[in-house]
């Protein structure tokens, strides 16, 4: 493997590579293991420098990409913690047919929404859109997606709480039986 910089150049970058990195995860020991991947990658990457163009801008770019996808990765799987360290309420979780009951729930509760309160509520809600996004993409304005989404979230919220309402009545209720026939 043969490098297109030299270890002087590297070394000189190091320094500010390490505010840098201090910078994005505003953890020393983060930082030092943002720094060493990114000269790990550097040194495996190093065709793809180019000599004579800005080598510390090249470390920068690099340290700027690691550090997004390790963010990008804690998203997707969370943030490592050892069992002592957790709080306990966060350790116990529901029964798994529990939470898989009020997730079927919720699928059939949205799934039985009119479509512009569902497409709303994706955009808004799921992806995490702004109003104004989503009010471009719908081509309308951005009152009118206000409203949508309140009275979609309305409409699930009484929805749900349906479920919930029916789901907490005691079995063999005379009560119960004649409300629900």
């Amino acid at each position: 493997m043969s490098t297109t910089f030299t270890a002087d150049e590297l070394n000189d970058v190091l320094p500010a590579l390490n505010r840098f990195a201090l910078s994005l995860t505003r953890n020393e020991d983060a930082a030092h293991d943002l720094v060493q991947d990114s000269v790990e990658r550097a040194l495996m990457k190093s065709e793809y420098y180019e000599p004579g163009t800005n080598f510390r801008s090249w470390m920068f770019t690099l340290c700027k990409r690691l550090f997004l996808n390790q963010v990008r990765k804690q998203k997707s799987r969370g943030v490592n913690v050892e069992i002592s360290d957790a709080p306990q309420q966060k350790i116990a979780a529901d029964a798994p047919q529990d939470v898989i009951l009020e997730c079927s729930e919720m699928l059939d509760c949205f799934d039985k929404l009119p479509k512009r309160d569902r497409v709303v509520l994706s955009l808004i809600v799921i992806e995490g859109m702004k109003y104004e996004e989503a009010a471009k993409r719908l081509r309308v304005p951005v009152g009118t997606v206000r409203s949508r989404l309140s009275r979609a979230r309305s409409r699930l919220k009484e929805m749900t709480a349906e479920w919930a309402a029916y789901r907490k009545e005691p079995l063999g209720d005379a009560n119960s039986a004649a409300q629900i026939a």
